[in-house]
């Protein structure tokens, strides 16, 4: 972290404080024995390898003037990152390069990652140095080989498949350059899409700030049905006249069952509680996992000009940085919170020259299918990208009822639509249980698909629904 920026006003009110006048928790923190707990505690503690924990409690101490931080009360440090190194620690954060918006195997959805963004992410518009990472926005052209040409870069970092967490404390130290259509965020999105494809299963927004008002920022939560059936809640927090976005600040989020409250400066600006999934009980989908992402977007519709364009202007001094000081998780010790175990898995849906539905209720999943289509794989429910390695042996069960006897087709399948699953099933108004096995030949990121289009004459049934309940995807343990 860099603590220095955030104590340097502290260390001057403070002076050296003599850790006698303290209880003994303060003469802990005196690490060069000097007798006084100050800033240059803080350098011999880096230096003498102080975990995370063990510094945020110094830092609480000497920015409290003296006294514990709250946190440590109610909140234990369970991940942080003080980008303390002189490179993004590759454990803990991953690049989410370019301009297009795809699914778990790499299939395009849609450009400008849903928002009209017009900036191509890279993974060198990301430095850390002197504690603190910079995500710099630049005009500059680029071109990838398969995306096309952009006019401006920036970064997008995200934990996923490295860290995510169910409830707790999330606290983002940060500060950003101003300017028309810069979109700094900090946000969460859930690791596994538990009840189905956005907004189903949910997106916390820690902090967005508009660069064209930097005197305010909001917090938010997406929910409701996969879009368009989406709904979300927002709070807007107005910064005292003179203070913005460019300043220092620590925006934070405390997030119960049921609950989730949005700080800046520990200053409480919103509340909300009112959200839902459809087909499921509350609290979903805020009970579960969900990763953090730090990026600098550039246009699109929450800062660009008529919701899609940069402003070139913003850049004629160069480059606009976005800075975290550090980012922390800590764990609520007082609440027994935990994901929701499902009870079966959410099926995300694709729909090709076809007439149907995919809905994820409690326990299960219901096709309706209206119009088969002319192919194979006209409607289906998908497992997206389940990461499976080679060798190991993986099992598909689930029950599975028609309103019509008819053939759906169950297959395991990479990017590049090899089957290493492919079994085709006979489905009735009659309840049966399926369990299907497979092994891969290398570790990758596999679809399961669940095709209920024009097979074995399908197209001629008419509208049928189809449910799939207490559908698991397990690894079998070696025996």
């Amino acid at each position: 972290m860099s603590f220095f920026r955030a104590a340097a006003a502290a260390a001057v009110l403070l002076a050296a404080v003599p850790a006698a006048v303290f209880a003994d928790s303060a003469i802990d923190m005196d690490y060069n024995s000097d007798g006084a707990v100050d800033i240059f505690d803080m350098v011999s503690a880096r230096k003498q390898g102080a975990n995370a924990d063990e510094l945020h409690r110094l830092s609480g101490f000497l920015l409290g003037s003296g006294a514990e931080s709250p946190l440590s009360e109610k909140y234990r440090l369970v991940w942080s990152d003080e980008f303390d190194g002189s490179s993004l620690d590759a454990d803990k954060w991953s690049y989410e390069l370019g301009n297009w918006k795809l699914d778990e195997s790499g299939n395009y959805i849609t450009n400008g990652w849903g928002n009209n963004e017009q900036e191509f992410y890279t993974d060198r518009n990301a430095a850390v140095k002197d504690g603190v990472l910079t995500i710099s926005a630049r005009k500059e052209s680029y071109t990838d080989e398969r995306q096309g040409s952009y006019d401006y870069t920036s970064s997008r970092l995200s934990t996923q498949h490295k860290f995510s967490v169910c409830g707790g404390r999330i606290e983002v130290r940060a500060r950003c350059d101003s300017g028309k259509s810069l979109w700094p965020a900090i946000w969460m999105l859930p690791e596994d899409s538990a009840y189905g494809g956005w907004a189903s299963s949910g997106e916390i927004d820690i902090m967005e700030g508009w660069g064209s008002t930097p005197e305010k920022i909001c917090g938010t939560v997406h929910f409701g049905g996969v879009w368009p059936n989406n709904r979300y809640l927002t709070g807007e927090y107005g910064f005292p006249e003179g203070d913005s976005t460019e300043n220092w600040h620590t925006y934070s989020i405390e997030w119960d069952k049921g609950e989730i409250r949005w700080y800046v400066d520990d200053s409480l600006y919103s509340t909300q509680a009112d959200w839902y999934s459809e087909g499921f009980s509350y609290p979903a989908p805020f009970d579960q996992n969900f990763y953090i992402i730090l990026n600098l977007a550039v246009g699109g519709h929450f800062d660009g000009v008529d919701g899609i364009y940069a402003e070139p202007a913003t850049f004629a001094s160069g480059d606009k940085n976005f800075d975290i000081d550090y980012v922390r998780v800590y764990e609520d010790t007082s609440s027994d919170f935990r994901p929701t175990e499902m009870t079966s898995l959410a099926l995300d849906n694709y729909i090709e020259g076809a007439d149907a539905s995919v809905v994820n209720k409690e326990g299960c999943t219901v096709i309706d299918v209206r119009n088969a289509g002319s192919l194979e794989y006209a409607v289906m429910g998908l497992l997206r990208g389940r990461a499976v390695k080679k060798g190991v042996r993986y099992q598909l069960s689930f029950d599975a009822v028609s309103t019509a006897e008819r053939s759906m087709v169950v297959t395991a399948e990479d990017s590049s639509y090899t089957r290493y699953l492919d079994e085709k099933v006979t489905i009735s108004p009659e309840k049966k249980h399926f369990s299907l096995g497979v092994t891969f030949g290398s570790d990758m990121q596999a679809d399961i698909k669940f095709q209920l289009g024009n097979i074995d004459g399908a197209a001629g049934i008419g509208a049928h629904e189809v449910t799939l309940s207490d559908i698991r995807w397990e690894e079998v343990p070696a025996t």
